[in-house]
């Protein structure tokens, strides 16, 4: 337990069991600062949680005329979420049960209480807690990326299917402004002059209160469709790049308006056309420095660049209008379905790909939706080495008008198709690195080359966001469901498979093993050689396990030095006994990290479905129970929970 302040508050009216366990607080505990508060009633335990901050409780379960499971329920349904130990008379297991299921985060019967056990539980419980919190804020954060995501869909759907080009900029402004809860939402023209002095325009305007306003500046766009000389409260851009500034950096003149608005500080963000700076959005805030994370940043860029995109084909609308229309309310595979039919509709062609590179530098590509004159086509792995292709992966365009299929001639795949003419362009991430291509062929010449590719290049652009935004997505959720340092399983996907593992089992009436595997004295390693080498072993270790396993098995890091393993559809208990030796065998290799050759031992607690329980919480701690028997027993060993069948096992 590390030295720090560690409050908790008993709930029991026995002043004797109170003395107990200040006692083995202080045994338990030598090094921890930590302060004990004791209430002796319902009513009294109340007052004590609203008035003050503990990190765990501890609840007794005889609590004078009610009883610590009522105070349980009410304190879980106020909305604490605070770790609750659960203190239960021998042989009480059915309340134990009952604690648990109420929220209890784990229990202790008095005849077995010692300094031992009640450190471990309590360590245990605020370990499991910190998880669940860093859990619930994974989760938050991923929901407000959610959001985020779904707003920038939702804006670049109003920038893809409004009919009117100012309306649909304002609105697209607006959705992004509300959900980022900033004072306003700006989009800034660039001038650089020959003379090397810049001028910055104000083209739209978004705000809490109004889409535009005279005051404010306006709506900056007159009839013919120019940009009207109103000049911006912005006379120079420090950089052409994702930053911020506040309004001390402002001319004088533009202060004292922003000031009576509330805004303290401004996030710019650039706004890119045909891969030269053309203006930026400014989001006005009334928080003096925003902390942007990189995947909001990335969302936020991939807005930009869709903005962009909408400026830039204002005077092309009517050409593509087919196009939009047919794609604006699509996400994901939906998305490139809908695009490469719509191209080839709208363009008109026979064929067009959106094709996604299988790695950066790579040759290989996947093509994620193609559109074959008639039918749907995806998955078609294809080399583009030696074609026209190779030019886009370069960042160039690609495009002939009117040729016959010698470019292609010899390639497996594309030399296949009646190819008389082809356009390419690559797509970007927000980095402006090539992840793919879009594409269109045809059996007759393509004359139009600067509308062919005028359209391409748009569409390539929300191919290439909605492509990084998949990978994004799925980058968020791969990390909320691993271990971060191992790549392992975390305790969210274990429950998840083990859950799905005991369905199985039950209708299979088949039997499962959950192996709770802990290192024995792992702590010297990082005492003695530094947390550096720990992480090392703690990664040998995960791939020494992993490969121990069958393809159906799990392994998984809980955190620390625990590892949970789940073995479904085993035929006996010989199965995990048989492993549980290889994993022991397995493990005292020498492991070499650095200059160190380090010896490593585990212990293990075995729990077999349905013998010793039939729920993952009762099999996890069951198998925890064997693990510390193992540990009594002398460590680099294993042991069954209550095993009649297998016997005591030694080294």
């Amino acid at each position: 337990m590390p030295n720090h302040d560690l409050r908790i508050l008993i709930v029991d009216d026995d002043e004797d069991d109170f003395i107990l366990i200040r006692e083995f607080m202080r045994d338990g505990f030598p090094d921890a600062n930590h302060q004990l508060d004791w209430a002796r009633s319902f009513s009294e335990a109340l007052s004590c949680l609203d008035n003050n901050e503990y990190s765990i409780c501890i609840f007794d379960f005889r609590l004078g005329e009610t009883n610590g499971l009522e105070l349980l329920r009410n304190v879980r349904k106020s909305g604490c979420s605070l770790p609750i130990i659960f203190l239960t008379g021998q042989g009480d297991e059915k309340t134990a049960v009952d604690a648990m299921k109420s929220g209890a985060s784990d229990y202790l019967s008095k005849a077995s209480l010692s300094a031992e056990t009640l450190s471990h539980v309590i360590s245990r419980s605020l370990k499991l807690h910190k998880e669940e919190d860093q859990r619930r804020k994974a989760e938050s954060a991923l929901n407000a990326q959610d959001i985020l995501l779904q707003a920038v869909s939702d804006a670049s759907n109003c920038l893809l299917t409004g009919k009117n080009h100012k309306d649909s900029i304002l609105q697209a402004l607006k959705i992004l402004g509300e959900v980022l809860k900033v004072n306003s939402a700006e989009i800034y023209q660039n001038f650089d002059s020959a003379n090397g002095s810049r001028k910055i325009i104000q083209c739209f305007t978004w705000t809490k209160d109004f889409l535009h306003d005279e005051k404010y500046g306006g709506l900056f766009q007159d009839q013919s469709g120019e940009i009207s000389n109103h000049e911006s409260k912005f006379l120079s851009l420090k950089e052409s790049k994702f930053s911020q500034i506040t309004i001390t950096e402002l001319p004088l003149s533009g202060r004292d308006f922003f000031q009576e608005t509330g805004i303290l500080s401004f996030t710019l963000v650039p706004i890119t056309i045909e891969e030269a700076f053309w203006g930026f959005i400014a989001f006005g805030d009334s928080q003096l420095e925003r902390q942007w994370s990189k995947n909001e940043e990335s969302l936020l860029k991939t807005m930009a660049a869709n903005i962009g995109s909408k400026i830039r084909r204002h005077n092309d609308e009517a050409a593509f209008h087919s196009i939009v229309e047919g794609t604006s309310s699509q996400l994901g595979d939906d998305f490139f379905r809908s695009l490469v039919h719509n191209l080839a509709s709208a363009l008109p062609v026979c064929k067009a790909y959106v094709s996604e590179m299988i790695g950066y530098n790579s040759s290989e590509c996947s093509i994620l939706a193609g559109w074959d004159g008639g039918e749907f086509m995806n998955n078609q792995m294809f080399n583009i080495k030696n074609t026209p292709y190779e030019e886009v992966i370069a960042g160039m365009v690609a495009f002939n008008s009117d040729s016959d299929n010698e470019n292609f001639n010899g390639h497996p795949f594309l030399g296949k198709e009646n190819v008389k003419s082809y356009a390419a362009v690559p797509c970007f991430d927000s980095q402006l690195k090539i992840i793919g291509h879009l594409s269109v062929m045809d059996d007759k010449p393509m004359p139009d080359r600067q509308r062919t590719l005028s359209i391409l290049k748009i569409f390539a652009a929300r191919a290439g966001a909605e492509l990084e935004r998949k990978r994004n997505e799925s980058l968020i959720r791969n990390m909320a469901y691993h271990d971060a340092l191992t790549g392992l399983p975390n305790r969210i996907l274990l429950n998840d498979r083990l859950e799905m593992a005991l369905a199985q089992a039950q209708r299979s009436q088949s039997v499962l093993a959950v192996l709770f595997l802990d290192f024995d004295h792992f702590k010297m390693i990082n005492d003695n050689l530094g947390h550096e080498v720990g992480d090392q072993v703690l990664k040998g270790v995960a791939a020494r396990l992993k490969k121990c396993l069958r393809n159906q098995d799990t392994v998984a890091r809980l955190g620390g030095d625990e590892f949970i393993l789940l073995l479904p559809e085993i035929h006996s208990p010989l199965d995990a006994d048989n492993l549980a030796k290889k994993l022991l065998h397995v493990i005292r290799k020498p492991l070499k990290i650095q200059e160190h050759e380090l010896n490593i031992t585990f212990s293990i607690g075995v729990a077999l479905y349905p013998r010793d329980g039939e729920t993952s919480n009762i099999l996890l701690k069951h198998a925890d129970e064997a693990l510390y028997l193992a540990k009594n027993q002398g460590r680099n060993c294993y042991q069954f929970f209550n095993s009649k069948e297998i016997g005591k096992k030694g080294n």
